[in-house]
């Protein structure tokens, strides 16, 4: 998608229904992570779900949340990588309907942001469909705005060039060790926010210019 292909879009239709022509800041961000037992998301399960809220480019750490999915059936060896035993699913987690209805809560009229957004959509996009749920249509990836910045420069993208911790480094952000769903979260937060601030060079350009950023 180009800015100026939605232009004639919009001029067809009259109006700019997800509003790609407005200043990015003037859009709500909601951006997510999720810890997996695996990553095929027909035989994996989401272990837990993350969002931090970004407003007017301020993170808002008080709308953030972390829940954990109760119903997990095998866990297998995903423990290694995200700390969650059964026990703490049995103690802190909720079913699946619980998260999903206070996330699309969270989430309504609002643009999701992911790292790497492959994976974690294809997750999200099969539990909301088990449970009826919509969740917003636009969707920014930290990874894909990083590798096109990385190709129009020319530059080699390694193997591990990509990794949430690289592109942080990229902008100056502390490294970023941790694999936890709330932390990996906020540090995506923080990398979308350098990323847009470098895009836009502080003009209100249109959400529209994020999409196709790079």
């Amino acid at each position: 998608m180009t800015y100026s292909w939605w232009q004639q879009v919009k001029s067809k239709l009259g109006f700019d229904p997800y509003g790609l022509s407005q200043p990015w800041i003037n859009h709500r961000f909601v951006v997510v992570d999720l810890e997996l037992t695996g990553l095929n998301p027909k035989e994996h399960e989401v272990v837990s779900l993350a969002w931090v809220v970004i407003e007017q480019q301020r993170i808002k750490l008080s709308q953030s949340g972390h829940l954990l999915h109760q119903g997990v059936l095998e866990l297998a060896q995903s423990p290694i990588y995200h700390g969650i035993t059964a026990e703490r699913l049995q103690a802190e987690g909720l079913p699946m309907a619980q998260i999903l209805e206070r996330f699309s809560a969270v989430c309504a009229e609002s643009i999701l942001v992911f790292h790497n957004s492959l994976l974690d959509t294809r997750f999200l996009q099969r539990v909301c469909k088990e449970h009826q749920v919509q969740l917003p249509r636009i969707t920014l990836d930290t990874l894909k705005i990083e590798q096109r910045r990385l190709a129009r420069q020319g530059a080699d993208i390694a193997f591990d060039a990509l990794s949430l911790d690289a592109c942080r480094q990229r902008y100056g952000l502390m490294a970023h060790t941790s694999h936890d769903a709330l932390s990996d979260a906020l540090a995506t937060a923080e990398l979308f926010l350098a990323q847009a601030n470098q895009v836009s060079k502080r003009e209100p350009v249109p959400l529209s210019a994020l999409i196709t950023a790079g």
